[in-house]
Formats: C-alpha cells, sequence, structure tokens
C-alpha cells in the first residue's frame, strides 16, 4: 500500500534531491509519525515543489547552519532570518509552505499529523491541539529537540543502526515537546505517570534483553501491562531514571564487554548481538 503523507518521497520531491530517507513509527494508536532526512550541498536551488495541502504539520530541525532562506505561507513572502544548527522550525501544512532554498541545508522534519499531536495530547491530558505558537520563518533554538535529531540520524546511516524502539522512542518525545512547548492552549493538567511494579520492570527488561538489536516496537513492551504505549514509556523512564532506548544501549554495552573479556573477538560479537563492527567500536569507544 502507497504511504501518503509529507514525508520520505513526498519531501524528496520538495526539496528536488537524489533522496530522502525515512522511517515510519506507528506507536501511536490512531496515528503515524514519520521522521525524514533531508540534505542539499548546493547554495540558491530555487523554490521548493509545494506540499499537498493536509491537517497536519512539520517539525523540522536544522543540523547545519543556514544563512539565508526565503519563505512563503498561503502565497505571502514572511520574514525569515538565519537559522543556526539545532533551529527547530514548525510548519502548519495548511497553509501551503514553500521555500526559497538560498543556502545549503541539512535537517530532520517530523511528520506530525493533527490526528498524532491529539493523540499525544490526550495522553499528557491536554486540550486539543489546533496549531503552534510560533513563525516558522525564524525558528526557535532548542536544544531538546536537536538534541533528539542528533540521537536519531545514525539510523539514517546504517541499516543495523534503524531499530524500532529507537524511532519509536526519538518520534514520541519529539512530538510531545513539540506541543508541552510551542502549541497553542489553554491550561495544562499534569500527566499522571506511575512506578512499574517489580514485576512490570523485569518483564520489560527481559523484553528488552532479548531484542538488543532494537527489532521490538513500544507497543510490543507495553502490551503485557495494559498501558498506551506512551504511558509506559514514561512509567519505565521514571521507575529506572533512564528510558527504554538508553537502558538498551547500557546493556548491549556491557554484554559486549564481557565477550571481549572471555576471549571473543569483534566480528563474532558483533554477530552475536545483531549489530555491525563499526557500532560496535562506536559504542565501546563512547562508553570508556
Amino acid at each position: 500500500m502507497k504511504e501518503e503523507g509529507a514525508y520520505g518521497e513526498t519531501l524528496r520531491k520538495t526539496f528536488k534531491t537524489d533522496v530522502a530517507p525515512s522511517f515510519v513509527a506507528r506507536t501511536l494508536k490512531n496515528a503515524k509519525v514519520a521522521v525524514t532526512e533531508i540534505r542539499c550541498d548546493r547554495e540558491d536551488t530555487g523554490l521548493t515543489e509545494p506540499i499537498p495541502i493536509e491537517d497536519a504539520f512539520l517539525l523540522t530541525v536544522q543540523l547545519r547552519d543556514v544563512h539565508a532562506h526565503g519563505l512563503f505561507l498561503d502565497g505571502r513572502q514572511v520574514r525569515t532570518g538565519f537559522l543556526p544548527a539545532g533551529t527547530a522550525n514548525i510548519y502548519d501544512l495548511r497553509s501551503s509552505p514553500v521555500a526559497d532554498s538560498i543556502s545549503a541545508f541539512h535537517h530532520l522534519s517530523f511528520y506530525l499529523p493533527r490526528a498524532a499531536l491529539l493523540e499525544v495530547a490526550e495522553r499528557e491530558d491536554l486540550p486539543d491541539v489546533d496549531g503552534f505558537d510560533h513563525n516558522p520563518g525564524l525558528g526557535i533554538k532548542d536544544d531538546v529537540l536537536h538534541n533528539l535529531a542528533r540521537a536519531i540520524l545514525p539510523c539514517f546511516r546504517s541499516p543495523l543502526a534503524s531499530n524500532r524502539l529507537l524511532v519509536d522512542h526519538v518520534s514520541i518525545a519529539a512530538t510531545a515537546h513539540a506541543i508541552k512547548t510551542y502549541a497553542r492552549r489553554g491550561k495544562s493538567a499534569a500527566a499522571s505517570v506511575r512506578r512499574l511494579s517489580r514485576n512490570e520492570g523485569m518483564r520489560a527488561k527481559e523484553h528488552v534483553a532479548e531484542h538488543l538489536d532494537g527489532d521490538i516496537s513500544l507497543g510490543e513492551l507495553s502490551a503485557d501491562n495494559q498501558m498506551s504505549p506512551l504511558d509506559f514509556a514514561a512509567s519505565f523512564e521514571f521507575s529506572e531514571g533512564m528510558s527504554i532506548h538508553r537502558w538498551r544501549v547500557n546493556l548491549r554495552t556491557e554484554r559486549m564487554r564481557r565477550l571481549l573479556a572471555r576471549g571473543y573477538d569483534t566480528p563474532t560479537i558483533a554477530r552475536m548481538l545483531g549489530v555491525s563492527e563499526a557500532e560496535l567500536t562506536r559504542a565501546l569507544k563512547s562508553s570508556s
């Protein structure tokens, strides 16, 4: 079935690039969130192609400085400015955004249908999300979104690094952060996050330990506890003091070290843990 939405091939055509790799997170029950990498090292590429109008948003995180660009919303030119790396821009796809790509650029774009925003807002006990208090031409420096984008970037470099758990976790975190920080809404109520029981925590860790390659979704992990994936991710982090993804990475690194200490060579360890040799080396180096 053909995928529809402002990600992947649609954005490749929009920005006239050769490739636009993307991942789709289906953690939410009634909507999908997708993330696409767009990179263009050429300057003065002209106006982008129009994105089909839909009830959705693009949350874009700049990975390199954009010195100059133009932007049109509903055919009207809006104010723009220098976008340093780490700037977040939120585009309402109901307003037909068209960019004038003057400088080279590199960014990740999270595709957020309003159905996804509403589902996350319901989990966070927030009112209906209809838009964002945000000027996409100027954007805003956002370290949280920048770090999330950098965390998922290795997934676009190596298929072995593109695990479902990381894609789910980063996509949900980016969506929730955008709602809490920029959404137009009334008074919010704090979400209730409960601590996992000892048995719930042990079962979750056992499932993650059985899938150290990340080939398990938040939906599968939360099914045993009759919790939504979002609630489960928040409860795990509250209970363990770290995200599920970080716990998995720590456990995998520990197993790497144990296997090395027992005399296994790098290629064998990589096969046993379902990772590339390059990823194994990076993991060990970053934890040393």
